[in-house]
């Protein structure tokens, strides 16, 4: 009960924060993209420490259900997406989409596309 509490009191806090800004932005992972298999190949407890090391930036905005969206803007060397990620105030996602399809035109991601294997 007092973990619910306190995570509430936090979130409604840095919400607050955030409210003086049109959108946050900030890394969207911590880590470029991981192998399929990563987060499966060890023991719970591991697995959960890989996960807060690879989405560190997200949790936030994951507990307090602010709109947020990924935004490709570079490639690894193997052709894989890094992305940024936008959070804006609550119920205003036509910022996040503006801001999104702004940045697409200044450097467009719709033809990238992975390697297969």
């Amino acid at each position: 009960m007092f973990a619910q509490a306190y995570l509430q009191a936090v979130t409604r806090a840095a919400v607050t924060a955030m409210n003086a800004y049109d959108a946050i932005l900030t890394p969207t992972l911590a880590l470029p993209p991981r192998p399929v298999g990563w987060f499966d190949e060890v023991p719970p407890a591991q697995n959960f420490e890989r996960q807060k090391r690879f989405t560190p930036f997200t949790a936030l905005f994951n507990v307090s259900g602010q709109p947020a969206v990924n935004v490709p803007l570079h490639w690894t060397e193997e052709g894989l997406p890094i992305g940024i990620m936008l959070a804006g105030r609550m119920g205003e996602e036509g910022t996040l989409i503006s801001l999104s399809a702004q940045l697409e035109q200044a450097r467009p991601w719709h033809d990238r596309r992975p390697p297969l294997w």
